[in-house]
């Protein structure tokens, strides 16, 4: 078949990659031209580009397994695969910048024999009695129409692609704000704790601070905190983010000057979502990857793990099923596969967002699984379930049981344990003063 992938993300590049080595001829368009060697990149749509990046277990594994090469090149580009503490091979996540991965999987994907590439916008899909016959795209003032039996949409939550012929799309802003800094390791210095998952994640009074181990002794400090919390804005200032990385212990220990350096700016932003949209299904030949379908709080580091396991799925679903039939189950495995992790997304926000507004825990409230977590503390005994869940290797469905002991926990008057750090008031009273100190 004629494939046209519109967006050369993670989500399509697995695409692309999976359908061209089942022989089918693959565009692959994208509005960036690409990296340039030797020069940075500055990659054209991309929001996520410059922050914090996690390949979970199941896409780890997935490309080890159906893309091998692929993931060697990861590998090669210094990508660090590690497993949980005492844990199997097969939980092993991969951790690596977003521009790393995408740089490499670019690359990698140029070289591939049966794909070409097209820099252009794809402005609309092209109809014939219900089905998709290709996909128009503008690169400045020319327009070109590139037929195609297949066009798969990978352009990502903001994609309009064909959205006349998509559902609507449900959730919202997550209402957080965030501000993140890139650091370096210095030679021979070692690692700083670490808790598990992307590398150190603890929620302070009105905080989150999760530190996200990259490639090449790279890593990111993030701290998410309400969008509305005016008064903790300043963290978006060097000065202020800096004083509260010194007040938080383990971002203390990992930014500590003897330790690692800055290489980049603080980058802060909002706008936050989880989004979920089925496929069109009154036109068939027309499929969507990725964040075009589910997009999750990205503190999560959760999204790019499914938007290749998607990717993955449609190439399977190509090969063994009639085109009448591939919206439908791609929309029937997302139910199984996407949806339930969109679903823990609200749980998760609604919970930190209402625990940041100073709300006490409500035994009869959903049970968010961080809860779960610091309940391991009184039962060690759920890691055997609660594991699998945090590792992505399990849905969450299969922590139901545990949030029932929760509540019953809460009920008996159990309150999760208190991480050091500074109260909210502490740590505005200290940015404050490092911000009077800069302007004096």
């Amino acid at each position: 078949m004629r494939v046209s992938i519109v967006g050369a993300g993670p989500a399509g590049t697995t695409a692309a990659l999976l359908l061209a080595r089942q022989g089918h001829h693959l565009t692959l368009v994208d509005r960036d031209p690409g990296p340039r060697p030797g020069e940075v990149w500055q990659r054209v749509g991309v929001m996520q580009f410059h922050l914090p990046q996690t390949l979970r277990a199941p896409g780890r594994n997935l490309l080890a397994q159906r893309l091998p090469d692929l993931h060697q090149a990861l590998v090669d580009a210094g990508a660090v695969v590690a497993a949980p503490p005492g844990g199997p091979e097969f939980a092993a996540n991969l951790h690596i910048r977003r521009e790393v991965m995408e740089r490499a999987m670019w690359e990698f994907t140029s070289r591939e024999p049966g794909i070409t590439r097209v820099c252009g916008h794809a402005d609309d899909v092209v109809l014939d009695d219900g089905r998709v016959t290709g996909v128009v795209v503008s690169t400045g003032s020319t327009r070109q129409t590139i037929g195609a039996d297949l066009v798969v949409d990978a352009t990502g939550r903001a994609g309009r692609l064909a959205a006349a012929h998509r559902p609507q799309v449900e959730g919202g802003d997550c209402r957080v704000a965030y501000a993140s800094r890139l650091f370096q390791l210095r030679p021979g210095a070692d690692p700083g704790p670490m808790n598990g998952g992307p590398g150190w994640m603890a929620e302070h009074d009105g905080l989150l601070n999760i530190i996200f181990v990259h490639d090449a002794g790279t890593f990111s400090v993030l701290l998410a905190r309400l969008a509305k919390d005016r008064e903790l804005t300043a963290l978006r200032d060097e000065p202020a983010y800096t004083t509260a990385l010194a007040l938080l212990p383990a971002a203390a220990q990992w930014t500590d000057p003897a330790r690692a350096f800055p290489i980049d700016k603080v980058r802060a932003g909002a706008g936050l979502v989880n989004l979920y949209r089925p496929q069109a299904r009154e036109v068939t030949s027309l499929l969507a990857i990725g964040d075009a379908v589910c997009t999750t709080n990205p503190t999560g580091g959760r999204g790019v793990t499914l938007a290749i396991r998607a990717a993955a799925e449609l190439a399977d679903l190509v090969a063994t099923h009639p085109a009448r039939q591939w919206a439908a189950r791609l929309d029937a495995w997302s139910l199984e596969q996407l949806r339930p992790w969109f679903d823990e997304h609200l749980i998760f926000d609604r919970a930190m967002r209402a625990r940041w507004g100073g709300e006490p825990l409500d035994p009869d409230a959903d049970i968010s699984w961080d809860l779960l977590v610091a309940a391991t503390t009184q039962r060690p005994d759920f890691m055997p379930i609660l594991g699998p869940f945090l590792g992505m290797l399990a849905l969450p469905h299969t922590i139901d049981p545990l949030r029932d002991e929760v509540r019953a926990m809460l009920r008996n008057g159990w309150r999760p344990p208190t991480p050091p750090g500074p109260t909210r008031d502490d740590l505005i009273a200290a940015i404050s003063g490092s911000l009077s100190t800069v302007a004096s």
